[in-house]
């Protein structure tokens, strides 16, 4: 936190951060393509396998609490999700808290469903992670271009955090999400989205958590509502996992559930 000023974070300390940790990592090895692009303005980062669907791609919006994060932060899930499901996948880097809004973000995720729609793509999937899921929930709800599926990795869904359980240890920090939460819905958090609450109006639904996850309970929940409301799912619940598993081995076992319930791969 910034000194003297309670409960608001550096928001530069952790961008400058998340990017140092992350360009440390060695890169996952890939068998294709990687190309940075921009479109309408929002930088993107295209990863295109050699063996892959045609006609079928990926949009990929990262996590980091909506205040930090881009094209580096998850850098090897993309490439692991273009080399496991067989497509490509084009990562987004959205527009961050404070100087932006969740509203924002969604407009940037539709700015790459725009892009692929115009390369005449038909069967896109929107990924998301944490924070990056709420992001891809909001944009599957755009009627403009309805996805063939979402992903979602321990995803922000009820970002009232009224939902947030304190009692498992391995989720995203409370205080820190509070602030996040405040900065990017621009409301306090009693009104805050419950994205978990219905699925009216999704296309199939993967939701993979860990199960010492604070969100486990948002996620469970969204998988109920898909039920009721007619929605496909599938709610993959890794034992022992933690927030951010997408950037441990366990991914591999979201990819494969992902592989075959998309039918991809």
């Amino acid at each position: 936190m910034t000194p003297g000023t309670e409960g608001v974070p550096d928001v530069g300390a952790l961008r400058r951060g998340a990017y140092e940790r992350a360009v440390a990592r060695p890169r996952q090895p890939f068998a294709g393509t990687v190309n940075d692009l921009a479109h309408d303005g929002v930088a993107m980062r295209r990863y295109t396998p050699d063996r892959h669907q045609p006609g079928a791609a990926a949009v990929f919006l990262h996590g980091g609490y909506g205040l930090f994060g881009d094209l580096e932060l998850q850098d090897g899930w993309c490439r692991r999700t273009a080399d496991t499901l067989g497509v490509v996948v084009l990562a987004v880097d959205y527009r961050l808290a404070p100087e932006a809004t969740l509203d924002d973000a969604v407009a940037d995720a539709v700015a790459a469903l725009d892009l692929l729609a115009g390369e005449g793509v038909d069967r896109v999937y929107l990924a998301g992670d944490s924070a990056g899921g709420a992001v891809a929930v909001l944009a599957a709800s755009r009627p403009a271009h309805r996805p063939a599926g979402l992903l979602l990795t321990n995803p922000n869904l009820d970002l009232s955090l009224e939902s947030y359980d304190d009692a498992l240890p391995g989720g995203p920090g409370r205080e820190l999400s509070t602030y996040a939460m405040r900065a990017w819905t621009g409301v306090d958090p009693a009104d805050a989205p419950r994205l978990h609450r219905s699925a009216r109006g999704l296309p199939p639904t993967l939701v993979a958590v860990g199960e010492r996850d604070s969100l486990l309970p948002e996620a469970r929940a969204l998988a109920d509502a898909c039920r009721r409301d007619g929605v496909p799912c599938l709610l993959v619940e890794l034992p022992g996992a933690e927030h951010g598993f997408v950037g441990t081995e366990r991914a591999g076992e979201v990819l494969a559930e992902a592989a075959t319930f998309f039918g991809l791969g």
